[in-house]
């Protein structure tokens, strides 16, 4: 019926360009859960630039009617057209023969195209109008490259990908490409996933980029000049045409979130994909990149021969940092903020000199303090003696070191003394394995122990922390702790944190918080509010937010949790939305927060959200209160 009304439509010296065309967006849960771009048929008139689609009515339904079904469709509806075209602009013969026999229609003109400009434009205005934002270019799009190179580009990322150099390396070990010789900007990278959000390469223009990109990580910085990186993720977040490419090509990936796209992003100007010359680097690079091994970056310099698309070439690639000797001074600090770990090497220094000296009074050894320790931190000389000691000496220049340096610093320190609880530590914090941090923890916790003997325990428990001697196994075991509760052993968690507080109840560490979330999330109220208790005078958000729900679970809605809910409110306001799930939170726990920030409420709200869902009426009941404060407060205004 529909067919026969379109035959009988005037005909207009028009052309309709279209056929079927994947859209430029993506549904996120399509079949088995992964992404899915529909197909919809698309015609567009050459001559009003008006434009009909019709999508497919499930995902893989669709075949050739679906673009005759919107053909119909377009003409029938006399608000875009009310006609027939005159001829039909298509890219697919085949599908052109198929409509012109199903339309019965001997005087419709067919022509076949390369390429479709009009649907072509009509398919990037969506796809801008939809992400706020101009497409990035294809990779075919770049100057000589082919599906065949592409092939090959796409090999040796999965080979990268699988061979995971993350695992040895990090965002701080910049990497100098010595050979081949390449343009700016291609000769200086960093590895990146060690942080287990964004995998693949950043690149830097120098050294000194590097290092001042490093100091002030913001992104607007990193993008406020032309940069190249290499990015791996889901395929729905290349480039429409990359994204073709892969599926029509089956071209091989290592695994669901594992597509890659190289780009150099322009400040203010276009992106640019890599020609030719520049994709055979990358494909080199990365082919390098995988098989090197930790012996090998371990050198500081070394060279691999692979074989490309554009045959065999030679990489030498250098880790600066890692050419100096290993006893050698710390050339290069890691940016930003000093580990404070480290200053305990100076109060370890002052101890050990006031231990060897005889003074008449304490402004005697004040002054002699002074002169001793005044200037540089690391200009002060190491008096270690024992193998410990000068294994912790170790240990306290690699939490300053760089990268891999921290690494090597470590693995020397255990050479010398297997009891150097900090250098279990250090591992511990570079493995991304949960379950091998716990081993190298509990080893930590192991040498502690021997390192202090038992009668130091018995001794000094109360004023632990106030030893230096002490703070590596107090370390080691808060580490411990905080592993066994990720894999889920809470109950063996709350024990370390107990006797941690019962070493050092002043809790330097800040114990009590993981131990208050720990106690709330296993309904030990009666522990959780002694432990409230045992610190009245906390103003932070994690522990009035704590307070609030430990004194709903024992009176419910009242005057007392008000107030509680109150005080917490005051401290930080943010706190409620992530808890209530109003707003999700972030993937990772900032860095460093202040009090009423933005970083401490994410951080409370992660601790403690388990508790607060775990309560029965506790979530609904703060969505009401501070919903109702909100209201209250705009009201004033």
């Amino acid at each position: 019926m529909t067919l026969a009304r379109f035959k009988r439509l005037p005909r207009r010296s028009d052309e309709w360009q279209g056929g079927l065309v994947r859209l430029p967006s993506w549904i996120e849960r399509g079949p088995g859960g992964q992404p899915y771009r529909p197909w919809a048929g698309i015609w567009v008139s050459r001559k009003t630039g008006f434009v009909h689609l019709k999508i497919e009515p499930a995902p893989g339904s669709h075949d050739w009617t679906l673009a005759l079904d919107a053909l119909v469709e377009f003409g029938l509806k006399r608000h875009l057209t009310g006609y027939r075209p005159g001829t039909l602009e298509v890219a697919d013969r085949e599908l052109g023969v198929r409509l012109l026999d199903a339309l019965g229609d001997q005087d419709l003109a067919l022509t076949v195209l390369p390429d479709l400009p009009a649907v072509q434009r009509v398919l990037a205005e969506m796809a801008e109008h939809m992400s706020g934002a101009p497409l990035p270019p294809n990779a075919l799009d770049a100057a000589g490259v082919t599906v065949d190179r592409m092939r090959a580009f796409a090999e040796a990322a999965k080979s990268f990908y699988e061979a995971a150099p993350w695992r040895h390396l990090s965002n701080e070990d910049l990497i100098h490409v010595e050979a081949p010789g390449i343009g700016r900007g291609l000769s200086y990278l960093t590895v990146l996933g060690a942080g287990g959000q964004t995998f693949g390469l950043g690149f830097f223009e120098s050294v000194v980029d590097f290092t001042e990109t490093e100091a002030a990580p913001r992104p607007e910085r990193f993008l406020a000049r032309a940069r190249w990186s290499l990015f791996y993720g889901p395929i729905s977040h290349l480039p429409f045409g990359d994204a073709d490419l892969w599926e029509e090509h089956s071209l091989p990936v290592a695994g669901d979130d594992a597509y890659p796209v190289a780009i150099q992003f322009h400040p203010g100007g276009e992106p640019r994909r890599p020609d030719a010359g520049v994709l055979s680097y990358l494909e080199g690079l990365l082919r390098a990149l995988a098989g090197t091994t930790e012996g090998e970056m371990d050198q500081g310099r070394w060279t691999r021969q692979v074989e490309t698309c554009e045959g065999p070439a030679t990489y030498r690639l250098c880790l600066p940092h890692l050419l100096e000797p290993l006893d050698a001074p710390s050339a290069a600090p890691r940016a930003g903020l000093s580990d404070r770990r480290a200053m305990e090497r100076v109060m370890l220094e002052v101890e050990r000199f006031v231990a060897s000296s005889a003074f008449d009074d304490i402004d005697q050894a004040n002054e002699a303090i002074r002169r001793r320790f005044s200037g540089p931190m690391d200009a002060i000389p190491s008096t270690a003696a024992t193998p410990l000691e000068k294994a912790q000496e170790l240990a306290y220049r690699a939490f300053e070191a760089r990268g891999r340096r921290r690494l090597q610093l470590a693995r020397r320190a255990l050479e010398l003394s297997g009891d150097c609880a900090d250098a279990y530590v250090i591992l511990a914090e570079w493995t991304g394995d949960l379950v091998q941090a716990r081993d190298l923890y509990a080893q930590g916790v192991a040498a502690g122990e021997r390192a202090l003997g038992s009668r130091a325990f018995a001794e000094h428990a109360g004023h632990f922390w106030g030893m230096i001697t002490t703070r590596p196994y107090m370390r080691a075991r808060f580490g411990l702790a905080q592993c066994l509760e990720e894999l889920g052993l809470r109950d063996e968690a709350i024990g370390h944190y107990r006797e941690l507080l019962h070493l050092n109840p002043n809790d330097n560490q800040g114990v009590r918080y993981s131990l208050l979330a720990a106690l709330l999330v296993s309904g030990v109220d009666d522990e959780a509010g002694a432990l409230l208790q045992q610190f009245p005078d906390e103003a932070s958000a994690m522990w009035l937010y704590g307070r609030a729900l430990w004194t709903f679970r024992r009176e419910g809605d009242g005057p007392a949790v008000r107030a509680s809910l109150r005080r917490a409110l005051s401290a930080n306001r943010r706190v409620p939305k992530y808890l209530t799930r109003r707003e999700e939170l972030p993937p990772t726990d900032p860095p460093s927060y202040g009090l009423g920030s933005e970083e401490e409420a994410v951080i409370c709200a992660r601790a403690l959200a388990d508790a607060w869902h775990a309560t029965p009426g506790a979530v609904e009941w703060l969505r009401t209160e501070t919903s109702a404060k909100t209201s209250r407060r705009r009201r004033r205004s």
